[in-house]
């Protein structure tokens, strides 16, 4: 079972992608890193600079590539010229969540006590707004009862029958464990598809993703042809494909028991699983409290990116240590990844820029400002963008920033994506000066697009081919 992204989108929109990417470089082998950062008080520490953190990957020290707060930048706090519209209203980041309350991993009076208790503190969620709610029940198969994507995954009022649906579902799911779930290794497959489809559909939702495991242990199954001199992250089957999945989907696990009696190896493995990923691990504590965490950390925490040497790329494991010198600070950052030598990197900048085009909703992640001018005629617009350079990687050589941008501007329907779009590459080359104004002004980009009668808004969609990081914005027209 090899590392994969898994993401599907269009099969047209995949061919012209094959197409308009022949000639496009491909993004770098960066290892990226979210660092949330709090004070003492338990409070973010939002003041932290490049130089105060440290990155070492198998003790060897590394160069920091990238590095961005998620706090507001001079970008997002320079007021809108007329007209202009913006993907980042007061420097919002997107984040999304998923429960996922696991049946199959827990036993029967953990599940009674966990059903009673969730359903009960969802329902007394102010919002359901960017959560998702699944089960993975005793046959190992997920049942929604808040599915992502669709016009019912937009309803943020949901929490408020939360705790009927719950007790509908559960009294369907409630019933002996089947036979052949049983066997350890069919529990530990069924668990990891159900992860690695949750981080499938969550990569097609912009910003940072987290799913919270409502769960009594970590399962694993020992892989009998490779002698073992580690622990079981190591040498557990199929936990490096996981590890891939979840690493390329943005997705942080954050387990969370409710065992009455927990035994300290399920606790060791439930966090292994948790700094693996960037998680936190949880216990007996109410989901309120937790999914308000969560979306914390992912709205205030550090982008970091460091690029390793080719040969990093071993298909190993690596640990990683990261250091902030900032006096009375907790860091909570993922400490290990598997080091995948992808040979067709080029698929996964396809896939995220796919993701982007099809999404129902903007993507945040690099901040826009732009406004569409209809020509005479009515044949075409003229879009006028500014891309947030804080959110890019330039490399600085000789005095100049570099980096490229690939954009397009698509035609948008009612119910999404209106044909394929035209697509573009921007090269970025600034002086210091130039650069300083673009942190606040935003680096400037014109396209006149061709325009259908019948078409009432145009999407733009920036990708910095460096990251493969994408920014998206819905403009409408005839205004």
């Amino acid at each position: 079972m090899a590392p994969s992204a898994r993401i599907t989108y269009n099969v047209v929109f995949t061919a012209f992608l094959l197409t308009a990417f022949s000639s496009s470089a491909s993004a770098q082998s960066l290892v990226r890193l979210n660092a949330a950062v709090t004070q003492a008080s338990g409070e973010p520490d939002l003041d932290l600079k490049l130089e105060d953190f440290q990155i070492t990957d198998q003790g060897k020290p590394q160069h920091i590539a990238f590095f961005r707060p998620s706090r507001e930048s001079a970008f997002d706090a320079s007021p809108l010229a007329a007209r202009q519209l913006t993907n980042r209203a007061r420097g919002a980041r997107a984040h999304s969540a998923v429960i996922l309350f696991d049946l199959l991993n827990q036993n029967q009076t953990d599940r009674l006590d966990t059903w009673h208790r969730l359903g009960r503190s969802l329902s007394q969620l102010p919002s359901g707004e960017s959560l998702y709610f699944y089960l993975l029940t005793l046959e190992g198969a997920l049942v929604p009862i808040h599915a992502i994507g669709g016009k019912a995954g937009d309803d943020k009022t949901w929490t408020q029958e939360a705790e009927k649906e719950l007790d509908k579902a559960m009294k369907a799911a409630s019933h002996a464990r089947p036979l052949q779930m049983n066997d350890m290794e069919m529990i530990v497959k069924k668990t990891y598809v159900a992860f690695e489809t949750l981080a499938n559909q969550l990569a097609m939702l912009p910003g940072r993703r987290d799913i919270v495991w409502i769960t009594n242990g970590m399962p694993n199954v020992w892989n009998p042809k490779t002698p073992c001199n580690g622990d079981w992250v190591e040498c557990a089957l199929y936990v490096s494909h996981l590890s891939v999945t979840l690493d390329r989907a943005n997705v942080a696990v954050n387990p969370l028991s409710y065992s009455s009696d927990p035994s300290p190896d399920s606790t060791r493995d439930l966090e292994q699983i948790a700094i693996l990923t960037g998680g936190v691990t949880y216990y007996r504590e109410d989901i309120r409290s937790i999914l308000q965490q969560v979306a914390r950390d992912a709205t205030t925490s550090y982008w970091i990116d460091y690029e390793p040497p080719k040969e990093n790329w071993d298909s190993k494991f690596h640990k990683i240590r990261v250091t902030a010198e900032h006096k009375n600070s907790k860091l909570r950052v993922r400490s290990r990844y598997f080091a995948y030598p992808d040979s067709k990197p080029e698929a996964l900048q396809q896939a995220a820029l796919a993701a982007a085009f099809q999404s129902a909703s903007d993507d945040p992640g690099i901040g826009l400002r732009a406004m569409a001018t209809p020509a005479t005629g009515g044949k075409s617009v003229n879009v006028e963008f500014r891309v947030d350079p804080a959110d890019l990687l330039l490399r600085e050589e000789s005095g100049q920033f570099t980096g490229a941008l690939t954009f397009l501007i698509a035609d948008m329907g009612p119910n999404g994506p209106v044909g394929n779009p035209v697509i573009s590459r921007f090269d970025v080359r600034l002086s210091a000066e130039q650069r300083d104004k673009a942190l606040k002004e935003g680096i400037p980009i014109a396209q006149d697009h061709p325009l259908a009668a019948s078409i009432q808004r145009v999407r733009v969609i920036v990708q910095d081919q460096a990251t493969n990081g994408t920014g998206s914005l819905t403009l409408p027209l005839g205004q």
